[in-house]
């Protein structure tokens, strides 16, 4: 093989080029565009899809907690019952094949690129990913990991305690101080937030003899 040819194979296979179908180099031809979209397309796209997806459980009935891209074509959706109807209890296995159906055509219709949807409850670890998820869990225990340390409090990033009611923008968290005997309380916002989850409660009922 020419030495010509050699860094341009190498060349093709690190880096993205936009050519026309049929256009060829050194005699090989390229029938297909080569286009590496950049974050704001892809931040923008996954905003679309977070839109339908939303739209789309809301209509069945159901909250969307959660929308993730997975490895081998997988779209999972997490969902749970709205706030006004949280009494029903726990999502079952029909409301996840209820959405699962609705969604599947909706996302059929709407050309979106996926394999395999899968569609479940969030678990006892659920995470929370809205403003409103912080209404509704006030007085619950929570994980809260931020994006950036926060100073005076060790440089801490992870805090683990109650949340406490929103005011506006502002989150709160109130949690154990160094000494085990006095409270601190983190105060944050949504965008501070890298994750955020509730903290399982599990309750053990005795067994009887």
């Amino acid at each position: 093989m020419a030495r010509g040819v050699e860094i341009m194979i190498w060349a093709l296979a690190h880096f993205f080029f936009i050519m026309p179908p049929g256009a060829s180099i050194n005699g090989m031809v390229f029938p297909f565009f080569f286009e590496r979209k950049s974050g704001t397309e892809i931040e923008r796209e996954q905003a679309l899809l977070q839109e339908l997806v939303e739209k789309t459980v809301n209509g069945c009935g159901y909250d969307l907690v959660d929308l993730e891209r997975a490895s081998g074509g997988i779209l999972r959706v997490y969902i749970d019952f709205l706030p006004e109807a949280s009494s029903r209890g726990n999502i079952t296995v029909d409301d996840c094949e209820k959405v699962s159906r609705q969604l599947s055509h909706v996302l059929t219709v709407e050309d979106v690129d996926y394999d395999r949807l899968e569609v479940s409850s969030p678990g006892l670890d659920r995470p929370l990913k809205k403003w409103q998820d912080f209404v509704r869990f006030a007085g619950m225990e929570a994980h809260v990991r931020l994006r950036k340390p926060v100073t005076g409090m060790g440089n801490r990033k992870s805090f683990q305690g109650i949340l406490l009611p929103p005011e506006g923008d502002e989150l709160a968290l109130e949690f154990e101080g160094n000494d085990s005997e006095s409270s601190s309380v983190l105060h944050f916002t949504i965008t501070d937030i890298d994750k955020a989850r509730l903290v399982p409660q599990v309750n053990f009922r005795s067994r009887k003899a």
